[in-house]
């Protein structure tokens, strides 16, 4: 059975191709998971659904836990104070639920593929 969601985070924008990169990614984070987890994205900013949206949405689906994966470079404000207010108010809502967040993607060592890979794409 399905416990534990994963809410795949990003910022958001107000331009469509931003939700349509957010949903690939969901997409691809989903066909690629090897555990049976629900799966959900949600926006920060100007997109719906925002991070409650979702977390109600992940819930109603049977989540137990959920597990909020910010999909951000930097440990700025949003990752140390929006992001964990949002989580301990929806806490609150969702008392038997586990509402965490995890490391955000930060200097992985596996972007460095990544960003070589899109030099090549460059230059070639």
């Amino acid at each position: 059975m399905k416990e534990t969601g994963v809410i795949i985070l990003s910022h958001g924008s107000r331009l469509p191709e931003a939700q349509a990169a957010l949903q690939d990614i969901t997409c691809i984070v989903a066909s690629k998971a090897t555990e049976d987890f629900l799966i959900e994205s949600a926006s920060l900013q100007f997109n719906q659904p925002d991070l409650p949206t979702a977390i109600a949405r992940i819930v109603k689906r049977g989540a137990k836990r959920v597990v909020v994966v910010p999909l951000f470079l930097y440990p700025g404000l949003h990752i140390q104070k929006d992001v964990p207010e949002i989580i301990a108010a929806q806490s609150n809502i969702y008392k038997d639920i586990s509402i965490t967040m995890s490391e955000h993607i930060g200097a992985d060592p596996r972007l460095q593929e990544i960003i070589m890979d899109r030099v090549r794409g460059a230059i070639i």
